[in-house]
């Protein structure tokens, strides 16, 4: 029998991605995430040098834990001891949600594939590493992590909507306000189109997007990143725009995971001229009886603070949408830097209740 090899790869392209991808179908707890697609994009598109885990049995991947470095963006006004941390993370993964695969024996795979983590964690002198889950079952986990050092922590949620029920459960459970909007969206002279993730409504739509992340005080992600999301899971995306007069009023991007029967809002752009034709609504209108129709059993309108005070959290819940925690485990590195970057996370919210550091 071929014997067990554990290998770290640097790259997604030094993978065979039809055995990774075989992986990710196989597995319970595969997604669109985890894809060799989505991957690349974010490697390619996002500039993200890669760290993935690999099991191997013989030439073939049994189990996978993809992974990529990123730099933690101290804020200005830390302490200056903690601002000279040359501070990287290990996350898995980010933008997504990632978490160990396996084929074969569950056990025995997770104990070998953790086993030699310190391999992993100790080559780049990382601060700490974070396995983000979305996946519920992922909780199967948490004594395992635990016995290799992992915290587990869930300060974030997915806001979701059961598709089985239909739509008109669905619309019936909606917030009285929500259903208004709705009402009126459908009134207004706006048509729903849908467009594949390239050239010009891949530019209309980059345009109003960074406009809205201009207004609300965010950061947009780079052009190169959706690009990349387009041409490497075309099958994987839905771009819907709203038009008034010809003229672009709102969209949304979809990631449509067939492993999980989920489609995932990630990207939506609003023009603020076109607020009074309800774009958002209309776009979760059409989103939902789009995947209604494809029998898709989960609308995932994305990732909130667990908050019900957060204005975001509220819309997607008047929606109908129940929150699910964000499953996610940590474990320091750096006997130096680790210590020293929880000082600093602690000093940023006893100083102003912020969670900038503990999510940069």
């Amino acid at each position: 029998m071929s014997e067990k090899n554990f290998q770290i790869y640097d790259s997604i392209n030094d993978l065979n991605e039809n055995q990774w991808n075989d992986v990710v179908k196989q597995s319970d707890r595969g997604s669109v995430f985890h894809r060799a697609g989505w991957l690349r994009a974010v490697e390619e598109g996002l500039d993200r040098s890669a760290r993935h885990l690999v099991l191997e049995k013989g030439n073939n991947p049994i189990a996978l834990l993809p992974n990529f470095v990123r730099r933690v963006e101290l804020p200005s006004s830390l302490p200056s001891v903690v601002d000279r941390l040359d501070a990287k993370r290990l996350t898995s993964i980010e933008p997504g949600f990632g978490g160990p695969l396996f084929m074969g024996s569950e056990r025995s795979n997770f104990e070998m594939m953790f086993d030699h983590i310190d391999r992993l964690l100790e080559r780049d002198d990382f601060v700490n590493h974070r396995v983000k889950a979305a996946n519920d079952e992922y909780l199967r986990y948490s004594r395992p992590f635990s016995e290799y050092g992992y915290q587990l922590s869930s300060g974030v949620c997915r806001l979701v909507i059961d598709l089985d029920q239909g739509w008109e459960s669905i619309e019936s459970n909606m917030n009285k306000s929500k259903r208004s909007n709705i009402s009126k969206a459908r009134e207004n002279d706006a048509t729903v189109y849908e467009r594949s993730l390239e050239g010009e409504a891949l530019e209309r739509f980059y345009e109003t997007y960074q406009q809205a992340m201009d207004r609300v005080g965010g950061t947009a992600y780079p052009y190169a990143f959706l690009e990349r999301i387009g041409e490497e899971l075309a099958d994987r995306t839905e771009l819907f725009t709203v038009e008034v007069d010809g003229e672009f009023a709102a969209g949304q991007v979809y990631l449509v995971d067939d492993e999980q029967s989920s489609v995932h809002c990630f990207f939506q752009a609003v023009d603020a001229d076109y607020f009074d034709y309800y774009p958002s609504e209309l776009l979760d209108e059409y989103g939902m009886k789009w995947a209604i129709e494809r029998d898709y059993g989960e609308y995932d309108l994305g990732s909130s603070p667990s908050d019900f005070t957060d204005g975001s959290f509220r819309y997607k819940n008047e929606l109908g949408a129940q929150p699910r925690p964000v499953l996610s485990w940590e474990r320091g590195c750096s006997p130096i830097k680790w210590p020293m970057y929880r000082l600093g996370r602690w000093y940023l919210k006893n100083r102003n209740g912020s969670s900038e550091l503990s999510s940069a």
